[in-house]
């Protein structure tokens, strides 16, 4: 959901990102790519989407002139991503068992530990401070400097998408 809730995201694995009204019209396809497609987000301003391609990650202007910027983000297939509305950091996880943490260049500034499982889920907390990592039963809290301050299993966790509840 667009920050201020009048429009919609949504991608799938006929590699398509398409934007949405509130009331379920299809507003545009932005984007079609020859991959999977597995996670989106907006930008904190709501000029951008930032999206998945096999291995890259894809800043989209919503302009239409406007360039993307792309850049390889993990060795496997990038799973999932979150924009901090907050610090504008965004955080990717992928099937090469790490997360990553980036400006809006596409600058990396913290590649994790590889772990034992891809990584399947990541959210910041809505005050920028926190984000959770997750991989097959198992749930990290990360601060702001990117350490783990919590290692718990998943059945203790609910994340949802910009919000998490223990």
């Amino acid at each position: 959901m667009e920050l201020d809730g009048s429009a919609m995201v949504t991608v799938g694995e006929d590699g398509q990102v398409k934007i949405w009204s509130r009331s379920g019209m299809l507003r545009s396809t932005l984007v079609q790519t020859g991959t999977p497609v597995y996670s989106v987000a907006w930008s904190p301003d709501s000029d951008h989407i930032l999206h998945t391609s096999g291995k890259q990650l894809v800043i989209k202007p919503l302009q239409a002139a406007a360039k993307p910027v792309q850049w390889k983000g993990h060795d496997g297939v990038v799973l999932k991503v979150d924009w901090n509305p907050i610090n504008n950091l965004i955080i990717s996880g992928g099937e090469d068992c790490k997360y990553k943490v980036w400006d809006s260049y596409g600058r990396v500034l913290y590649s994790s530990m590889l772990h034992e499982y891809p990584i399947t889920s990541i959210s910041w907390v809505p005050d920028g401070e926190l984000f959770a990592v997750g991989s097959f039963n198992t749930l990290r809290l990360c601060d702001k400097n990117w350490v783990v301050i919590h290692l718990g299993e998943t059945q203790y966790w609910l994340i949802i998408q910009h919000r998490m509840v223990q």
